[in-house]
């Protein structure tokens, strides 16, 4: 696969605790991996989900600070995002 000349970044806050928040509506191109990143402050693990019941029962856990995970989906708004605590960050990259 070639190099994409964009990408595009955004952070997504956690606000309330055990509350699921969908990452932005970003463009991600063909064959491209959406990552994500528990920022490096953070004090409390990141849940990681697909916006679905089932998933949210039993979520992706970025345990800590600067754990990540990659993933090659479309429409980054059916993933959601969770923590115990509120105030948590979360770092997201993905390429045009």
């Amino acid at each position: 696969m070639e190099s994409r000349p964009k990408f595009t970044t955004a952070n997504v806050t956690v606000t309330n605790a055990d509350t699921w928040y969908p990452l932005p509506d970003m463009t991600v191109g063909e064959g491209c991996d959406v990552v994500i990143k528990s920022k490096a402050g953070n004090t409390s693990a990141i849940k990681v989900a697909h916006d679905d019941a089932t998933s949210k029962a039993s979520p992706f856990l970025l345990d800590n600070p600067g754990d990540s995970v990659s993933l090659r989906i479309k429409g980054t708004t059916q993933i959601v995002l969770s923590s115990s605590v509120a105030g948590q960050v979360v770092e997201v990259i993905a390429e045009q």
